[in-house]
């Protein structure tokens, strides 16, 4: 049997089911950055949670099927009815599941979209899985996990599917409970805050937490146990925070560690390299101004943008008299150009390991 590296968080997955089984919140958004994590805890942590509290998880990806999420939908609903009372048999969906999304990888975040718009039998037939799945799973409670549920507003096409879930869901009300979870904020802010949207004001949306000291110590122990690597905790500590502790990125990280037996400094090198090239950094940061990408260092190093270790690092980078007024046109361009998002009065940032660039591209 292959080791696991999962590093599990049973603190987290048995409070987000209380939250979903309390009978006081009955849609839940959980936001949270690209490559954190979030779809493995779902599937590994907060599914068996759900199941030892007498629950019915089913999983749903809406990037499984990016051009007809609404087939991927029908799928589920069907295959979970059609598990209901087979020993075992939602743990043995799950894990099929998790073999789907590790091959799928890094491919399902790209590629053409070519939408295909939900037809009117689809829109009846998902309407009546929900009910039957909902009648047939009593006394259970159903609850459905939506993962990168802003995929349904990439498009016009998906418009009708999103109205019909919402009025389902809302007629199925307190009898069904929802965790949606996505990679973008700034969808995610859309969707549930646009009062002109199918999803406005339809769920409480929380801050996914992000992963600290103790999983990057948990992938140093294992580094030290299976393959007997020895690296500087507080080094791999202040590396992971670097890139926004990105458990995808550390995720290789490790890998290649194990695989080349190479010094933390040249692992991390070729992490930030991997990293440049698929965000296209270069790219990126050329489009910036020099304060905007001043800004942007103070934003994800969580600090000051006006005081005057902040009005320094401006100079640095060549902006000759930076004012408050600069300053806030900045702060208001990386919102529009999605490098940041703000969600209430949580700043999120969107790009794991750009601030990181920047300081490297300037030797700060």
């Amino acid at each position: 049997m292959a080791i696991s590296w999962h590093y599990k968080r049973p603190i987290l997955a048995k409070n987000i089911t209380g939250q979903l089984t309390s009978g006081l919140f009955n849609r839940l958004a959980y936001l949270g950055q690209r490559r954190i994590g979030k779809t493995m805890f779902l599937l590994k942590d907060l599914t068996p949670a759900l199941l030892k509290a007498n629950c019915i998880p089913v999983y749903i990806s809406m990037w499984s099927n990016k051009n007809a999420p609404q087939k991927e939908i029908i799928n589920k609903l069907q295959l979970s009815i059609d598990q209901l009372g087979k020993k075992n048999a939602v743990q043995s969906v799950l894990t099929a599941e998790i073999t789907k999304v590790k091959a799928l990888g890094i491919t399902a975040e790209f590629g053409k979209l070519d939408p295909v718009v939900t037809s009117d039998d689809e829109l009846i037939i998902i309407s009546n899985l929900l009910r039957q799945l909902v009648k047939e799973a009593a006394p259970k409670r159903v609850i459905l996990l939506v993962d990168e549920i802003q995929h349904l507003i990439t498009a016009k096409e998906f418009s009708p599917l999103q109205f019909m879930l919402r009025t389902i869901l809302d007629e199925l009300n307190e009898s069904i409970g929802v965790l949606y979870t996505g990679s973008s904020r700034r969808g995610i802010e859309a969707m549930f805050n646009d009062k002109d949207m199918p999803f406005f004001n339809s769920a409480n949306q929380v801050a996914f937490p992000h992963l600290g000291d103790d999983y990057v110590l948990h992938i140093n122990a294992m580094l030290k146990k299976h393959f007997g690597l020895h690296y500087n905790s507080v080094e791999l500590i202040g590396y992971f925070n670097s890139i926004n502790q990105s458990a995808f990125w550390f995720d290789r990280l490790a890998q290649y560690l194990a695989l080349n037996q190479v010094s933390l400094q040249v692992g991390c090198k070729n992490i930030d390299e991997m990293m440049r090239l698929e965000s296209q950094y270069d790219s990126t940061v050329d489009a910036l101004t020099n304060i905007q990408q001043g800004v942007l260092i103070r934003v994800v190093d969580q600090l000051s943008r006006y005081d005057d270790e902040a009005i320094d690092l401006y100079k640095k980078l060549g902006v000759k008299n930076p004012n408050r007024s600069q300053i806030q046109s900045a702060y208001k361009s990386l919102l529009n150009k999605r490098l940041i998002t703000k969600v209430a009065n949580t700043v999120f940032i969107e790009e794991s390991g750009i601030a990181k660039f920047i300081k490297e591209q300037h030797n700060l």
